[in-house]
């Protein structure tokens, strides 16, 4: 059994989607062990989404050196720093050989993680507590949970946050107040992604904003981040109307802001789909090369689109480019008009029973003192 008041640190290095949904594990230890020392492990392109955050004590920041040896000691240092730190269980959300290191090297005592093939990269050998998932598809917040189910026994859905300063807000609304003054739903559309097989193609965003812009309802804010402005640009470059561009914004805390003022969220699987998810503002989510039974959002208020194979005539195998383009600019206007009309018209709900331990869920370990189902 941990102490009364454990010190406990969280692994979940990157991407930014996935750090996003990690927090509902800090929500729930935190309601858990209300005056323990909870950390985060982290790298530096993930870190703002934690920064501040009230059920935080310390955010632990990777800084990765460029050169391979610069990166070794660096790697060295940071499991170091951890050890001196002594914590007394560590939860490795990653499962790949970097966070099991980190893990391992922490000398916690009690150490979380996943088992195979969940965990991979050997990562499971540094952990003596282990979640096996069942064969089942399960979204990546649900294996979060069945992992914090191991130290919770109980686990239940939270209200998770992203922390945005104030002075951020009042940044980002004077942006809003100024561009728009109709008084019309505000719709974030993220067009760009890093990963092709996740690109809707620019010319249907620019359909897309188009038709909510001619709904007469809508004003159309085109976000983006580092290095994409030029996808934005084509956008404005293809669309009859007048969608505005988003400026660079200097933070995720100001994106996230952004997307929270936002009555709706149109894109890709991306982190910043996942970010104004947990900012609760409602998604529409375009699938093409990932699994949306893994990577939705968890709970409304969301749509996702992806052609499955039931879209295709019989014995045609489509390409993730075919599944792409076969969600038209009509359909994602469609699922806008559907979302909103439920969102506004009824309260967005929240799961607020107990979530269980999912029913194929097998729960390993190491020693005598390991949980097992």
């Amino acid at each position: 059994m941990p102490p009364e008041n454990p010190r406990i640190l969280i692994i979940r290095l990157s991407a930014i989607g996935d750090v996003v949904r990690a927090l509902p594990v800090l929500h729930i230890l935190r309601d858990a062990y209300l005056h323990a020392q909870i950390d985060w492990a982290v790298e530096r392109k993930s870190a703002q989404i934690l920064e501040e955050h009230p059920c935080l004590d310390n955010v632990l920041v990777f800084e990765r050196p460029e050169k391979t040896w610069d990166a070794v000691r660096a790697f060295r240092a940071f499991c170091r720093e951890i050890r001196g730190r002594r914590y007394d269980m560590v939860l490795d959300m990653h499962g790949i050989l970097k966070s099991g290191l980190i893990t391992g090297m922490s000398g916690a005592p009690q150490r979380y993680g996943f088992a195979r093939p969940r965990a991979q990269e050997l990562s499971w050998l540094f952990t003596n507590r282990r979640v096996r998932l069942g064969k089942r598809t399960m979204n990546r917040i649900e294996e979060n949970l069945a992992l914090c189910e191991l130290v919770t026994q109980r686990v239940s859905w939270p209200n998770i946050t992203i922390h945005v300063p104030e002075e951020i807000q009042e940044e980002v609304d004077a942006f809003i107040e100024d561009k728009f003054h109709g008084g019309k739903l505000l719709v974030a559309m993220h067009v760009p992604v890093d990963r092709p097989e996740k690109q809707w193609p620019i010319e249907y965003f620019a359909r897309l904003s188009d038709l909510l812009l001619a709904d007469g309802r809508f004003e159309v804010l085109l976000t983006w981040g580092p290095g994409q402005f030029a996808a934005v640009d084509e956008v404005m470059r293809l669309s009859r109307r007048r969608p505005v561009a988003a400026p660079d914004f200097p933070t995720l805390k100001h994106y996230a802001w952004a997307a929270h003022q936002a009555a709706l969220y149109v894109g890709g699987d991306t982190g910043p789909m996942h970010i104004a998810w947990a900012m609760g503002t409602p998604v529409v989510a375009i699938f093409g090369g990932t699994d949306p039974a893994k990577h939705a959002p968890y709970c409304p208020p969301f749509e996702t689109l992806h052609a499955t194979d039931d879209w295709f005539d019989e014995g045609v195998r489509p390409t993730v480019e075919d599944r792409l383009a076969r969600i038209t600019p009509e359909i994602a206007y469609d699922a806008c008009i559907r979302l909103l009309a439920r969102t506004r018209a009824l309260r967005p709900v929240t799961p607020t029973d107990p979530t269980p331990l999912p029913p194929d869920a097998i729960i390993e370990g190491d020693d005598e003192d390991d949980v097992t189902a």
